[in-house]
């Protein structure tokens, strides 16, 4: 939707600390909040409940101090004696939880000068690969952490940094030489023919072990790795023979990274995550599932029946189950 930022508000928001993710949801407050004023009463101050921004941002209030802070808002106070001193009087803000009575706010800025901007309130939390994720970081005893992030659409959670060990006797179901399988599904897509390199996946060959044998590579991960500076790099690579084993692709790359080297990287992960986030997991055969990048860990009484399920949805990938041990 499309929203006027005052000035002040642009301001208050880049003082804040955080990355880009803190701003972007305070943004998204901020419109909450606008879209709330329109209940104002003649002294200016308009309901919120506290479940209302909860839907936005679970950190909510941090952003609403901010605001408070640098004269964005205010909040409606009430007069209490102070029970220690009849004569102190203490102003609190006034809600009532029992009684379904929420807090008020007002603006304190001219809410109807400023830039116009487009601001994306969808919230992730009516997906169901949130709520599947959510359960399951519940269920194993980890703080309830998500978040996607811009660049490839890929989810973070609690539980990702060290699941090798926190997730013994769960199975990983994942997609075998996913980005350079997804690269050369968008290939064929585009009508982009490199002999060599669909040659690979035309015989089901392995992608990594085809690239070590052809280059002379020590090892399946000394492919591994050149693919990805190949891929993500600003030119260099450890090994430039692969420019010349795949040069239609190579060229390819060197298109799309025009402008910024970071595009090819964001394009196959922005692919990898519509498959894993917004279909696989959003639609899984369970209820217990957590993703990591392209890969999602699943139980044992599951790992055969959603191994099933994403051989059917993507018969054109390749996946494989293993135990985490």
């Amino acid at each position: 939707m499309r929203i006027i930022i005052p000035k002040e508000v642009e301001a208050s928001i880049l003082s804040m600390k955080g990355n880009k993710t803190v701003k972007s949801n305070a943004i998204k407050i901020y419109t909450a909040l606008y879209l709330k004023s329109n209940l104002k009463n003649s002294n200016g101050y308009f309901p919120v409940a506290a479940e209302y921004l909860k839907t936005i941002n679970l950190r909510y209030y941090n952003i609403m101090k901010h605001f408070v802070d640098t004269g964005i808002i205010d909040y409606y106070k009430r007069a209490y004696q102070d029970d220690n001193d009849i004569f102190n009087t203490i102003y609190r803000k006034s809600y009532n939880k029992d009684k379904g009575i929420c807090s008020k706010y007002k603006f304190l800025i001219n809410t109807s000068i400023g830039r116009e901007c487009e601001v994306n309130m969808s919230s992730d939390k009516s997906c169901r690969w949130y709520e599947v994720i959510e359960y399951s970081l519940i269920e194993t005893g980890f703080d309830v952490k998500i978040t996607r992030d811009a660049f490839g659409r890929r989810v973070h959670h609690s539980a990702i940094r060290d699941y090798k060990n926190d997730f013994r006797g769960y199975y990983t179901i994942d997609s075998v030489c996913s980005q350079p399988r997804l690269l050369y599904l968008h290939l064929q897509q585009k009508g982009i023919v490199d002999e060599t390199y669909n040659s690979i996946f035309n015989n089901d060959l392995d992608f990594y072990g085809e690239v070590a044998h052809k280059l002379g590579l020590e090892s399946r991960q000394d492919a591994k790795d050149l693919f990805m500076f190949w891929l993500n790099g600003n030119g260099y690579v450890p090994n430039y023979g692969i420019h010349n084993l795949f040069p239609v692709v190579s060229s390819f790359l060197k298109s799309i990274k025009k402008g910024n080297y970071k595009n090819s990287g964001s394009l196959l992960q922005r692919m990898e995550s519509k498959i894993w986030i917004d279909d696989i997991l959003n639609n899984i055969p369970c209820d217990f599932a957590l993703p990591i990048h392209d890969s999602v860990i699943v139980k044992e009484a599951d790992v055969n029946n959603v191994l099933m399920y994403c051989q059917a949805k993507y018969p054109q990938l390749k996946f494989k189950k293993d135990l985490i041990k």
